[in-house]
């Protein structure tokens, strides 16, 4: 006679029941024991990983949580998807900012400031940590970059005596020689003269951090200016102390560079004649085990809008979501915590400048959009002009330059979420704003998919949203700045910030957006929205 209590035995929608409860790593397990339990426990996991793939994440076993279930960490995800959609914080904290410095980034509960030393905060509940690296009097600093993920702050620093450069690689927290690192700072030698370095506004230039690898771009300019100039990518291995130099980037002058994933480098370079900026997409290889060598090869070149003749273009910038970086996951991180490594929003600021007549061409291009055109296409011998490739993937801003000081509109990046500042009403469009009706604002632009789905079902159900959804395409004529019209269509999700004080940075974390605001009295302080 068979034995009817066996756990198999039970009808397979209690199975189904029963796994849903239990944690992910023991599912993972049971899923391995048994054909049957391995299809049951696909269907637990089928609703999971659809709103996943929504959501344009990925499930990753690996970091499945100890102690949540599939039903618990769906609950958790479609939470996550409304704190951040209706921006309605549950929590608010104030954190104190330091006098004269510039406030650069905040992730996990760490909120880094430079100015003439570099501090760091941690910030653990009520309790507040200060961390400063103070540096060397005959000294400079004017490159940081910092990887939170990694407990890593990096400084060039140059001797003023002898103008040697020195990459110093810092605990974040700590602001100590990092414990990972083969030894506190590294030499290098790239030719900058110390007056250059003083003078030539250098950051467009790196430092970029992708896992090991600390990357700046350098250029050698020739004594005879018929020569094409030199530009070289210099990667220093932080864990390793391993230097190289990789040349083969297009001898047009660099405005800015960044890395979009480890195997794929960004660079707007500017065409002498005319004037036109260019986005060019590398393959790079990095050195490795199995090849000391690395190189890199012009993989695509795309026109960005055409400006006008007689406008002035200063230096651009690039800037790229955190979560592109090398994620190290840690055993209580959720699945829906891990972005894919080739997706988020990407950004460009181009400065635009007739006569006293000041403006910024702001561009949102998606990440996964852009690489798929470089997978599909090798078109390193011409240039793609925008039409073919911009309307599609991107979305434009013509913004007049209207806020003070040198905050940036489009400031920093979470995955597909931008924050920008502005005046309200000024965004795509060319027509000046009057005193009367412009007023500095502050916005979360969320450029998911997912969120765009979300939006659109919550207007035809007409319960409206706290901020706008914007799907129509964005027309920007040829006109004082521009050359041509310029077309794009990206849709996105627009939020107001309140309370939102002008000519401040604002910065993203994960389920965070950190800004000063004003208080009732006394100094500007750091609001930190917690979306729980």
């Amino acid at each position: 006679m068979p034995d009817t209590s066996h756990f198999l035995h039970l009808p397979d929608d209690v199975l189904v029941y029963l796994l849903d409860l239990t944690p992910m790593s023991d599912m993972e397990s049971a899923s391995k024991t048994c054909k049957q339990l391995n299809t049951i426990c696909g269907l637990v996991r089928a609703s999971y990983l659809y709103e996943l793939n929504q959501e344009g994440l990925q499930y990753n076993a690996a970091s499945a949580s100890q102690t949540v279930s599939f039903s618990q960490a769906l609950a958790s995800l479609r939470c996550r998807e409304n704190r951040w959609r209706t921006m309605r914080p549950t929590t608010s904290f104030c954190r104190t900012t330091l006098n004269e410095s510039h406030f650069t980034s905040y992730s996990q509960n760490i909120a880094l400031y430079v100015s003439r030393r570099v501090a760091s905060t941690v910030v653990h509940g009520d309790t507040v940590e200060h961390s400063t690296y103070q540096g060397r009097n005959d000294e400079i600093t004017r490159f940081h970059a910092s990887d939170v993920l990694q407990d890593l702050l990096v400084l060039l620093r140059m001797h003023i005596g002898t103008g040697m450069l020195y990459l110093s690689f810092l605990s974040l927290r700590g602001m100590s020689p990092h414990s990972a690192a083969s030894r506190p700072s590294r030499v290098l030698l790239t030719g900058i003269s110390p007056m250059g370095y003083m003078s030539i506004p250098l950051h467009a230039h790196g430092l970029r951090i992708l896992g090991p690898w600390c990357a700046l771009l350098t250029t050698d300019r020739p004594s005879n200016q018929s020569e094409p100039q030199i530009h070289t990518l210099l990667l220093c291995n932080w864990k390793s102390n391993a230097l190289f130099k990789l040349a083969g980037i297009h001898p047009d002058k660099v405005d800015d560079f960044n890395l979009l994933n480890s195997r794929t480098l960004a660079v707007i370079h500017r065409a002498s004649n005319p004037s036109q900026p260019i986005l060019r997409l590398y393959d790079v290889t990095f050195p490795g085990h199995l090849s000391s060598s690395g190189c890199v090869r012009l993989r695509l070149s795309l026109r960005l809008p055409r400006i006008e003749d007689q406008v002035s273009i200063s230096l651009s910038r690039m800037i790229l979501p955190r979560v592109l970086q090398e994620q190290v996951l840690q055993p209580n991180q959720r699945p829906h915590e891990v972005f894919p490594p080739n997706s988020g929003i990407m950004a460009l600021s181009i400065p635009l400048a007739v006569g006293i007549e000041k403006a910024r061409l702001d561009i949102a291009i998606d990440v996964a959009s852009l690489l798929s055109i470089a997978h599909d296409n090798d078109i390193s011998d011409r240039t793609m002009p925008w039409s073919e490739w911009g309307p599609h993937t991107s979305r434009v801003f013509l913004i007049n330059e209207v806020l003070e000081g040198d905050v940036e509109p489009l400031q920093d990046i979470e995955g597909y979420r931008i924050a920008f500042s502005t005046n309200v009403g000024c965004t795509d469009t060319q027509t000046p704003i009057s005193d009367e009706r412009s007023r500095p604002a502050a916005f979360i632009l969320d450029f998911n998919p997912a969120s765009i789905r979300w939006a659109r079902q919550e207007e035809k159900a007409g319960r409206g949203l706290r901020g706008a959804l914007v799907a129509e395409p964005s027309v920007l004529n040829p006109g004082r700045m521009l050359a041509e019209e310029v077309v794009s269509s990206l849709p996105y999700t627009r939020t107001m910030l309140e309370g939102y004080l002008p000519r401040h940075q604002i910065r993203l974390s994960r389920d965070e957006v950190v800004y000063p605001a004003n208080p009732v009295q006394g100094s500007p302080l750091h609001n930190v929205y917690s979306f729980a």
